[in-house]
Parts: structure tokens; C-alpha cells; sequence
């Protein structure tokens, strides 16, 4: 259901070095072609799963099995089109007070860490009860 209450903003937080900031590159060259959670997810579970190194051939065979063409992703890749955006994103997110992942601002409400769904239900219920 649409209520129109809520919003949900994704914000790249690429920190932790080249790998990072590829992978935010791969994610918005994916959303390009409209797989940018496709391959948001596949990469999560990676890391989980496996902790795979994130170079540029790996991210190409993750976005081509998540639905891309591989020609354009691979040229939007190598281009770096989405870098500056993505380092102008990291720092806004650094002033905002966020120095790691997972983090969530629900109203200015800082919450840190992956957690139960229920402490983001609490929040946000409160914060709707406050309009």
C-alpha cells in the first residue's frame, strides 16, 4: 500500500577503498538499465556468502546474470561517468554524522547497524505519529 507517508533514499557510502567505490559504480551503471537492485543484492550476498574481491570482470558477470547488457555496462564502468557524483555522495553522508554501514537517518533519527525490521516499524511509527 501507497500512503505516500514514507520515502526511502539509497545512499552509496563508497569508504572502503577502489573496491568499494567500483562496486557503487557497477550499482549506479546497473541502474542505467533498470537492475540497480539486482545487482545491489547479488553483491551483498556475495560478500556474505563469499567475500569475493569486486574488480570490474567479477561486477560485469554479477550485473550480465542480473539482467544488463554487457556492452554498455562494461563502457559505463570504464567510463567513471558516476565517480565524482559518488565521492560528493560519500562526504555529504560523512557530514551528515554516518561513519559506517549499515546506516539509516528515519527522520533525523540515526539508527546504526544491521536491525530487526521491528526497531525501523518503532521508529517510523513514532515519527508518523508526530506529524
Amino acid at each position: 500500500m501507497n500512503t505516500g507517508k514514507v520515502r526511502f533514499v539509497y545512499k552509496n557510502f563508497a569508504i572502503l577503498g577502489v573496491e568499494s567505490m567500483t562496486a557503487a559504480e557497477a550499482g549506479e551503471c546497473a541502474e542505467d538499465q533498470g537492475k540497480f537492485w539486482e545487482l545491489h543484492d547479488a553483491i551483498y550476498a556475495d560478500q556474505v556468502q563469499n567475500r569475493t574481491i569486486l574488480n570490474a570482470d567479477v561486477l560485469t558477470a554479477m550485473a550480465v546474470e542480473a539482467g544488463v547488457d554487457e556492452a554498455s555496462f562494461r563502457e559505463c564502468l570504464s567510463s567513471g561517468k558516476y565517480r565524482d557524483a559518488l565521492t560528493e555522495e560519500a562526504l555529504s553522508t560523512q557530514r551528515m554524522g554516518v561513519r559506517g554501514t549499515p546506516a539509516f537517518l528515519i527522520n533525523g533519527v540515526f539508527v546504526s547497524g544491521a536491525q530487526p525490521f521491528e526497531v525501523f516499524q518503532q521508529i517510523i511509527e513514532d515519527q508518523l505519529q508526530n506529524e
